[in-house]
């Protein structure tokens, strides 16, 4: 018979439990891999076989009716390529997924490998830097936001729109209401200046509407994905930069062993990610009665995959609150999702971060760092502020 799963009174939208979250899904986890959680009136899965088994499970846990953790922001946002089901998520994905490949991503890699190196040469020189501000920020604003390719106006408000969208995709707490401007905003610039004319040559929005323009898309969902360009593609690389500089400033042994075994670079990248979850979580909702490692959840259900939970199970990896350069498993985290709705920037993303260690390891002798600053934003988990120094090579 299957266990109804415990409840806990916890807010994971609360101020507290986005300055120090890791206490809190510790004390998930350890209650169930699933629990009810009485202020969202909602589910949440908090270990990782049971978001890795959810996620791969796109026909019980649904995406179509909105992702995010109350009734107004799933369907506000809905629509989109992570708040749909297929065949709207097939046309979508399609459409976006080409630039984003692997072998569209090694075609830009020279550049983004030149733009990093330029970085570290001019930080090199400095007597301190904040490491989101002035670097983490940096290749996703100055060659992501040349991808895509928006006229300026859409590429000055690129971060504060992303950030935005997702504080509404939490819940319609004070940050949640106040993104909803934001948002508005972006909606009526994707419908009113962003035109054909008004884009870049060659950038993946101009594409976008190409598509469209050629039936090979339906234009109802150009806008849709057009947005999912603007929003996803920043503030999730910049937190997974930022935490990977605070890591290898911390862990002074690891950077050593990082220049001289540059190897490891795409092992360090996925560890960074695996630690930083830069989502915190996005929902589904249960299509039918069903069982989760034995506890019943109902159809109908809001469910909350909580990826940053289950990142740090110690079920899967050992010890897994430390930054390990040689986990042999880091690559198993769930940091960019798993299923039909994994990542589609995993892949630049983890080249924008590729580049900047072999960029470092090349000048920085030595990282330092102080003491990071979250941002208050209820669904990324990131840095607002880190300050650092390179000592160079």
């Amino acid at each position: 018979m299957a266990l109804t799963p415990p409840e806990i009174d916890v807010d994971l939208y609360a101020d507290e439990a986005i300055r120090a979250p890791w206490p809190v899904y510790a004390r998930l986890r350890a209650a169930a891999p699933v629990v009810r959680l009485r202020a969202l009136d909602a589910y949440a899965l908090t270990r990782h076989a049971a978001v890795r088994a959810a996620l791969r499970d796109h026909e019980t846990f649904r995406s179509g009716e909105g992702v995010a953790g109350d009734d107004f922001g799933c369907a506000y946002l809905r629509g989109n390529t992570v708040a749909s089901d297929p065949p709207r998520h097939t046309a979508l994905r399609a459409a976006m997924a080409p630039p984003l490949s692997l072998a569209a991503i090694a075609q830009a890699r020279p550049r983004i490998a030149a733009e990093a190196e330029a970085l570290i040469e001019r930080l090199c020189a400095r007597d301190g830097f904040d490491a989101v501000e002035d670097l983490a920020r940096h290749l996703p604003l100055s060659v992501v936001r040349d991808l895509v390719g928006l006229p300026d106006q859409g590429r000055e408000n690129m971060l504060r729109w992303a950030a935005a969208a997702f504080d509404v995709l939490g819940v319609q707490n004070a940050r949640g209401r106040a993104g909803r401007e934001a948002i508005e905003e972006m909606r009526r610039f994707i419908g009113g200046p962003l035109t054909r004319e008004t884009l870049s040559e060659g950038g993946w929005t101009r594409r976008i509407l190409d598509l469209a323009e050629a039936g090979e898309l339906d234009p109802e969902l150009a806008p849709f994905a057009v947005r999912d360009y603007i929003n996803p593609s920043l503030d999730t690389t910049i937190s997974a930069i930022s935490r990977l500089i605070e890591h290898l400033g911390r862990d002074p042994q690891a950077w050593q062993a990082l220049r001289a075994d540059r190897s490891l670079a795409l092992n360090a990248a996925h560890e960074a990610v695996r630690l930083a979850t830069p989502i915190r979580a996005f929902s589904r909702r249960a299509a039918r009665d069903v069982e989760i490692e034995g506890f019943a959840l109902p159809a109908g259900a809001r469910v909350l995959m909580l990826f940053a939970s289950a990142n740090r199970d110690a079920l899967v990896f050992e010890d897994p609150d430390r930054f390990d350069l040689r986990r042999g498993n880091a690559r198993r985290h769930l940091g960019f999702g798993a299923g039909i709705h994994m990542c589609v920037g995993m892949h630049l993303a983890l080249a924008e971060m590729e580049c900047l260690i072999e960029a470092m390891a090349a000048r920085v002798a030595r990282i330092e760092v102080g003491e990071g600053a979250p941002v208050m934003n209820n669904t990324i988990c990131a840095l607002a502020r880190l300050p650092a120094r390179f000592v160079p090579a």
